[in-house]
């Protein structure tokens, strides 16, 4: 699914924080917040019935506590790679993880590189 370069980045640059995932018959997100260098980073990534509803970005926080946005996933690199809302027993963490992983990778290397 995912050929990213960044995505096999060191992980130990990447501390976790806090991770939250919702799911409804209409979409499915994931968010995950991390730690890298010296920044706070989130990943958020939203899988909705159709690409162009669907997203995946990556933000870190301001000196202000803004979140500002530094990378995103195109959808359609990842979207058929993943389960339609409708479908029962959706792990959203398990479906989106790895786009956020990818994020996070992408943030490092923005960043640290």
């Amino acid at each position: 699914m995912m050929n990213d370069p960044a995505a096999a980045a060191p992980r130990e640059r990447i501390v976790e924080l806090d991770e939250s995932a919702t799911c409804n018959q209409h979409r499915y997100t994931y968010t995950r917040i991390a730690r890298i260098g010296g920044y706070r980073i989130r990943a958020r990534v939203e899988r909705d019935f159709y690409p162009f509803q669907s997203g995946a970005v990556a933000e870190v926080l301001a000196t202000d506590r803004t979140w500002t946005h530094l990378a995103t996933y195109d959808p359609e690199e990842w979207i058929d790679a993943t389960t339609m809302p409708n479908r029962g027993g959706v792990h959203c963490a398990t479906e989106l993880g790895e786009i956020a992983e990818v994020l996070l990778n992408r943030a490092a290397s923005i960043l640290l590189d």
